[in-house]
């Protein structure tokens, strides 16, 4: 039998990809640039990362080390607005932890990891109490008790938060957690290029320091918690450093990828001509917000048993429904059941952003569509975050740890994070305490494995990033979409096959140039799989193939730099 994840236009375009099977980005000579050694090497400061700085450095006699693609402070998990979800009170709330497995596998749509699931439920009820240990304010009620909400496909109020400023809040109280910590070193603003191996072990990372010098930093243990790639998409609701940095060096240096095709799209974000799409959590239809058209017609109802709070691939593709019928390109959430007092109490930021805008929210509603929020594929792990390349671990969202499934429920990013972030830093600790450090005598060989590398560092003319960079947000966003069919997806692979023919190959030296290829090889990557993926599951819908196919379709999906060899 035909295996139905492939067919010839696949192969040939697979095989034609120039610069898919180079191993680094940047030609160096190892005796000819600076050298760090560290014991863990952390690549991602969001909550997956700085949890496991934490959890490794429980091991004193270790040093950790934690790099910054920006400022310590700045990655999704500061943006996030709902909050975490964990079953703290289950003798209030009726919830148990069996309840919270159940939800989340009622929007997995078949896929989820159910032992990994176990682990982050259980665990993570630890794992918050920690964070409220290390001072992190959550919301109280007037008798001191956590306050907990409800979001959309969750059956009880399990998500504990701070406003609308929970990422925030925790955020701070992780990066000073890890700056008390004397045996964590961070380093901010340091970009790493690409994952250093040798005889297919990961001995640490080439990086660009803060003076934009090369720097190999070698290590025992190598986590990545580089967060998602939402900036791939012209609508997204993440910040300027989750371009897919980490799963583009995890690929180039052979780690297994899985489930790329399975990206989640936040259905409610700020949409005005020329302001950002801010995320309108999804607490305030928790709350009582109603998501209605430009006649005020709530239409959650026509398209789920839950209207308002369906899961969010229903709630994108509903309103995208809504704004073909009615021809507006967005649609309307309307507060007017939330009391006034209550929209200050717990959405502060919104309703200030909001009015920075003109608009006020405790008498206007708000103007709202779907953007891309959230990569639910990643490298593959184990639950310990293991990848399957030795010396390398990943967690948080540039991680798959397959609990969310094919559909991510709302306020699980946050917990899977800090507990496979916690989970990822014992073992490194415990993998880098027997070990010796690799040393530089113990070269790589930074061959270019592109047969265009030389020909590409003397290009004929200057290459136009910023022209580029807008044309693939915009390409990825109309082809490889909330929506999606065959035929787009064919001609957003082909399109990037082209524009990927000199970028990946050539040889850039500056920061702003490793992003764009990295996200060009993760923006192929991630067609290449949509389209492989014939059915629609969860949060991947393919209007050619509308059903869902268990047969065939009922597995993950992996990719790896080994399937580009010739």
């Amino acid at each position: 039998m035909t295996d139905p994840l492939e067919n010839p236009l696949l192969e040939d375009l697979r095989a034609c990809v120039p610069g898919m099977n180079r191993r680094y980005l940047a030609d160096f000579e190892i005796s000819r640039i600076s050298h760090r050694f560290t014991d863990v090497l952390i690549i991602g400061s969001g909550i997956a990362g700085l949890s496991s700085a934490l959890s490794a450095a429980e091991n004193r006699d270790l040093e950790v080390l934690v790099l910054a693609k920006g400022d310590l402070e700045e990655s999704a998990t500061r943006w996030a607005q709902g909050g975490i979800a964990a079953v703290v009170l289950p003798e209030r709330t009726g919830d148990s932890l069996e309840a919270h497995i159940h939800d989340t596998i009622e929007v997995a749509a078949g896929l989820t990891d159910e032992e990994n699931l176990r682990i982050m439920v259980s665990e993570g009820v630890d794992r918050v109490k920690g964070l409220i240990e290390l001072g992190t304010g959550f919301d109280r009620r007037t008798d001191g008790g956590v306050q907990l909400t409800r979001e959309g496909a969750h059956s009880f109020a399990r998500i504990l938060h701070r406003g609308d400023t929970t990422g925030q809040e925790i955020t701070r109280s992780l990066v000073e957690a890890v700056l008390d910590r004397k045996n964590i070193l961070c380093r901010p603003g340091t970009f790493a290029i690409d994952l250093l191996d040798r005889e297919g072990t990961c001995i640490g990372a080439l990086v660009s320091n803060e003076t934009g010098e090369l720097e190999a930093v070698w290590a025992r243990q190598t986590i990545l918690a580089t967060g998602g790639a939402g900036r791939l998409y012209r609508e997204t609701t993440n910040p300027s450093v989750a371009t897919g940095d980490g799963l583009a060096m995890a690929f180039r240096a052979g780690a297994k990828l899985l489930d790329l095709e399975f990206i989640q799209f936040h259905p409610t974000t700020l949409y005005l001509a020329g302001a950002d799409r801010f995320l309108i959590t999804e607490a305030i239809r928790g709350e009582g917000g109603v998501l209605r058209t430009k006649s005020g017609e709530a239409f959650m109802e026509r398209f789920h048993p839950l209207a308002d709070l369906a899961p969010r691939d229903i709630v994108s593709r509903s309103i995208l429904e809504i704004m073909k019928e009615t021809g507006n390109n967005k649609v309307w959430l309307d507060l007017g059941a939330i009391a006034p007092e209550r929209i200050r109490e717990r959405f502060p930021r919104i309703l200030e952003l909001s009015r920075s805008f003109g608009i006020d929210i405790l008498s206007q509603p708000i103007p709202v569509r779907p953007s891309a929020h959230y990569s639910i594929g990643g490298i593959s792990t184990d639950s310990h975050g293991r990848t399957s390349v030795p010396g390398l671990l990943a967690a948080g969202e540039a991680a798959c740890t397959r609990v969310h499934g094919a559909n991510r429920l709302g306020s699980n990013s946050l917990l899977e994070g800090l507990v496979f972030g916690h989970r990822s830093g014992i073992e490194a600790a415990r993998a880098a305490a027997d070990i010796t450090r690799p040393e530089p005598s113990q070269a790589v060989d930074p061959g270019g494995g592109s047969p265009a590398a030389e020909a590409a560092k003397n290009p004929g003319g200057d290459l136009d990033l910023a022209d580029l960079l807008s044309s693939l947000k915009s390409l990825v966003w109309y082809k490889v979409g909330v929506e999606r069919n065959g035929e787009d997806l064919s001609n957003a692979l082909e399109q990037l096959s082209a524009w990927t023919a000199y970028p990946l190959a050539a040889d850039f030296r500056d920061v702003e140039s490793w992003t764009l290829q990295n996200m060009l090889q993760t923006s192929w990557l991630l067609t290449y799989c949509a389209l492989r993926r014939r059915e629609s599951r969860g949060v991947h819908f393919r209007a050619d193939h509308p059903e869902r196919d268990d047969v065939n379709f009922r597995r993950h999906m992996s990719i790896s730099r080994a399937d580009f060899s010739t």
